[in-house]
């Protein structure tokens, strides 16, 4: 029976409801026999969806003759419904935009006079104040020079002694402006390398592909410093991170890019997995992990994870010690061997998690903003997960019954003026509006409305509260995780265009890269000064991470 037929004889039987008053009883076997309703037919819609991933499939795979297409499959797994909230969070009083030319100082390169005609003028023709028009334009053209070294050959040293390049053309045969171009082109337009080699031909520059793929990866060496400072600036701008990740593909394996961000910065990692011991080398910027034994250890494990007594002991026994993963590997090895590998990880975890806390190499982060993932719960004191992501649980709701339709709409509304609360109580926070909003909260997700799926979901997320609230006790904490969803989205986009990175040196300066252009934006920074400047030797611009601080000083000082 097809879905319109379904909702067609359900408003039919409400209808006659509505004309008798029911017992109790006859309405709680009515509401149950709606709620099997709408999971027959959330059954069936499920079913027809999978039928048609799998059908679309098929066709993609005999078109590429390829039955093994695990990218295919994953972006075959992705819901085609659109269940975004935007509509409903965005106020409909939209403010009029603003032309952002006329707010930017430009830089004027020439002046020139447009002089009217004096013949054309009449007699009592007065002169007034000039109108000033400005038009923005730009020259490329390639700009080769030959530089004559001066060379010298000693026959009693055997050796020849050469004349200095200038500082920025001694890296081969292309200077700083058109290798920070190339990266410009590549990392900020999100062009492919023989795209750019096309458009540099147009202008006769001359530079092979081989000579673009050196230029793009052997150029990260020089920002590996600033790369890393820029981590820690990151780290240090705010008392909150917020993460993400997304698929990537390296020497054709899965790979995952992690992303670290505030409002200053956004920092790409990517690393071959995406667990919790993962997530601490990305919090920690590192290769190589250290693990912790000690009283905060077995702490942890009491409190937050279930081993025997026996592994206790055995952890006591050890005293306080840190120790590297290959000393940690000999260690568990003689413990477990092949056997109980679940202890095994949580030891492991408990202990990485224990060192990170204690280190003082790099700042500890207070507060996560992440989604629900189990790999980054215990790694920081509070989490705080996304309002708009919970959201989009309600969006997916499809109701075929009208009372039910209407509890959804009814309670999507409640839901997102609490939300609309919240952000109020971010600009403005006390201790008696907390309070009151954690007595609204409790309110509004302790609602029954009869709808199972509905009820189901908004227990759920009631489940959640104590993440979902962290804002009451952090107001600087962001309510939704965007920010690094649009960080993600730029390694999804370049994905597009390039697939994958050929080498773990390729992934290392995609990181680089797309950190510095990342945060550029965010600061306000050209990209493409930013990496001319460097790669010249000049180094007159102030660093990203001096930025970030800077920009962090300037709005605490704000507040």
């Amino acid at each position: 029976m097809i879905t319109s037929k379904v909702k067609s004889i359900i408003e039919k039987v409400e209808q006659l409801l509505a004309e008798e008053e029911l017992s109790a009883n006859a309405e709680l076997a009515i509401q149950e026999l709606l709620n099997v309703v709408e999971a027959l037919c959330s059954d069936k819609n499920s079913l027809a969806d999978e039928v048609a991933r799998l059908r679309k499939q098929l066709d993609q795979k005999k078109k590429a003759k390829n039955t093994s297409s695990r990218e295919n499959e994953k972006q075959d797994s992705g819901d085609d419904n659109d269940h975004s909230s935007e509509k409903r969070r965005k106020s409909s009083k939209k403010p009029k935009a603003n032309d952002r030319r006329s707010f930017k100082d430009l830089t004027i390169h020439d002046t020139v006079e447009c002089p009217v005609d004096p013949d054309t003028l009449p007699a009592d023709a007065v002169r007034c104040p000039d109108e000033i028009v400005i038009v923005q334009d730009i020259e490329i053209k390639p700009k080769n020079t030959r530089f004559e070294r001066h060379v010298f050959y000693s026959q009693a040293n055997g050796k020849y002694y050469k004349g200095a390049l200038p500082a920025g053309c001694d890296h081969g045969h292309f200077g700083p402006s058109l290798r920070a171009l190339i990266i410009s082109l590549k990392y900020s337009g999100n062009m492919s390398e023989p795209k750019i080699g096309e458009f540099l031909e147009n202008f006769d520059v001359q530079v092979s592909s081989g000579s673009l793929s050196n230029i793009l990866t052997n150029s990260a060496k020089q920002f590996e410093q600033d790369y890393d400072d820029l981590f820690m600036a990151g780290l240090s701008s705010t008392s909150y991170q917020q993460t993400d990740d997304t698929s990537a593909r390296v020497k054709g394996e899965f790979w995952n890019t992690h992303i670290l961000c505030n409002p200053f910065y956004t920092f790409y990692s990517t690393r071959p997995g995406k667990d919790r011991l993962t997530v601490l080398k990305v919090l920690q910027n590192t290769d190589e992990l250290r693990f912790s034994f000690g009283e905060a250890t077995r702490r942890l494990l009491q409190d937050e994870f279930s081993i025997p007594d026996k592994w206790s002991d055995e952890i006591a026994s050890l005293g306080e010690v840190e120790v590297g993963e290959t000393t940690l590997r000999l260690l568990l090895d003689g413990w477990f061997g092949e056997r109980n590998k679940q202890v095994r990880t949580i030891i492991e975890h408990a202990a990485a998690i224990a060192f990170y806390r204690q280190q003082d190499s790099v700042p500890v982060v207070q507060t996560l903003v992440c989604d629900d993932a189990g790999q980054f719960k215990l790694l920081t004191d509070k989490l705080s997960l996304c309002w708009i992501h919970a959201g989009r649980h309600y969006e997916k709701l499809s109701p075929i019954v009208g009372r039910h339709t209407k509890s959804l709409d009814d309670f999507r509304t409640r839901y997102w003026v609490y939300y609309k609360s919240l952000q109020d109580y971010r600009g403005s926070p006390t201790k008696e509006r907390a309070a009151q909003l954690r007595l609204e909260f409790d309110e509004l997700f302790s609602t029954r409305t009869g709808y199972a799926d509905l009820d189901a979901r908004i227990a759920k997320t009631a489940a959640k509260q104590d993440e979902l609230l962290t804002v009451l006790s952090v107001p600087e904490v962001p309510l939704h995780n965007n920010a690094s969803e649009l960080g993600a989205r730029v390694s999804a986009r370049r994905r597009d265009v390039s697939l994958h990175s050929r080498s773990t040196r390729g992934v290392r300066a995609m990181d680089t890269f797309t950190t510095l252009v990342q945060t550029s934006k965010k600061l306000g920074v050209s990209a493409f000064a930013y990496f001319r400047d460097r790669l010249s030797g000049v180094c007159e611009m102030p660093s990203l991470a001096q930025a970030i601080l800077q920009q962090a000083n300037a709005v605490n000082a704000g507040t």
